[in-house]
């Protein structure tokens, strides 16, 4: 099937920012709107990166935040990042937007709490699992999620929406920190115009392994519920999830894996998301994933490609074929590291598909890129 893949274009890069995670949605006037999840970069201060530094991956950071930005249909943009509100105490994670038919924006991550050194390790003392390596610098707590919405494209923003404790995590250490599954992925609207979006939580009793969890809006986005039940891989853990609805009605999850050689597993829903049927894996290597439905019916989904050669690919496929028969767009296979991919797409006004992701240059430095893909 004929794919054209035009070159390359930056959208943002910056040596002063550790720049990833990007999500783009298309307005009805063409405009492309932006998110994406940005932190300094410390290494500017060193000049050139050392060559032991290249790899260093900062991926939590005390004053990370979303950055929102907009382009024109050729593009060009036309303002430079504009800074999300921010937690007073914690760091945002990804850009996540979705733009409903009823034309309001959301904007979805979730948060990390910064702790010193001196608190992780008396932490860790208390047998608290804290999120720490020697490029974070400090210990992070995983804090909570959260949901906001736009109804002016962007120009101005609700106050979040904190999705509250998970029912079913038996344990929590904090009031304040609610622990709550990470929101990630591209939501839906279901049938009944329900709102519906994925997250993951690494910590359900009984669960030994990261699930999926969704959760439900009947209100346009103002308030969420969790659903009852979840998916579970068993041995294989779940996370980063995205949604698609088909057009004849069926809700499929996109899971990135561990414990399954990066392989994706699916899994199904024929009530509206009501509930899911059990977990599968497809033969497609990647993480994660971001699931596009284009008008003919025909499914684009795109994925980060973290083994040689590293970079972002795709598959294209036609109404009811099986994913793993549909075959392997390569969208870049250049990047100089593995730290690359979570790609997100959106159909242009003119019909073409643009598709952002996170990209290492031969600097190290980390910036949202894009390729334009037109498909027959």
């Amino acid at each position: 099937m004929p794919v054209k893949i035009h070159a390359p274009i930056v959208l943002y890069r910056s040596s002063r920012f550790f720049s990833a995670f990007p999500s783009v949605v298309t307005c009805p006037s063409g405009d492309i709107l932006l998110a994406f999840r940005r932190a300094p970069d410390h290494r500017w201060l060193l000049g050139d990166i050392a060559e032991e530094d290249f790899n260093s991956v900062d991926h939590v950071h005390f004053r990370s935040h979303i950055a929102f930005q907009r382009f024109g249909p050729d593009l060009v943009a036309k303002f430079e990042p504009k800074i999300l509100p921010v937690h007073a105490e914690a760091g945002d994670q990804d850009g996540n937007l979705y733009l409903s038919s009823f034309g309001r924006l959301f904007q979805h991550s979730f948060r990390w709490y910064p702790i010193t050194v001196e608190t992780r390790d008396q932490l860790k003392e208390k047998g608290v699992d804290v999120l720490s390596s020697e490029h974070y610098g400090a210990g992070y707590i995983f804090h909570s999620s959260y949901v906001r919405y736009s109804d002016d494209e962007g120009e101005n923003w609700s106050e979040p929406f904190d999705i509250p404790a998970d029912p079913l995590v038996k344990s929590h250490r904090w009031p304040e920190i609610t622990g709550t599954g990470a929101f990630k992925g591209r939501m839906i609207e279901c049938k009944n115009g329900d709102l519906l979006a994925a997250g993951y939580n690494w910590s359900l009793e009984g669960e030994k392994n990261s699930v999926a969890r969704f959760f439900r809006s009947k209100d346009n986005g103002v308030t969420w519920m969790y659903e009852e039940g979840y998916v579970s891989g068993g041995d294989v853990g779940l996370q980063e999830p995205t949604l698609v609805r088909w057009p004849e009605g069926k809700i499929t999850a996109f899971h990135r894996t561990s414990n399954n050689d990066d392989k994706l597993v699916i899994a199904q829903s024929e009530d509206d998301g009501l509930s899911f049927g059990p977990p599968e894996t497809i033969d497609i290597i990647g993480h994660p994933y971001d699931a596009l439905v284009l008008p003919d019916g025909r499914l684009f989904l795109t994925y980060g490609y973290r083994h040689d050669p590293m970079g972002v690919r795709a598959r294209l496929v036609d109404v009811g074929q099986d994913l793993a028969d549909a075959t392997e767009i390569v969208i870049r296979d250049d990047c100089p590291c593995r730290d690359t991919g979570y790609p997100s797409a959106t159909l242009m006004k003119d019909g073409r598909i643009l598709a952002a992701y996170y990209f290492t240059d031969p600097k190290g430095i980390r910036g949202i890129e894009a390729s334009v893909i037109e498909v027959e």
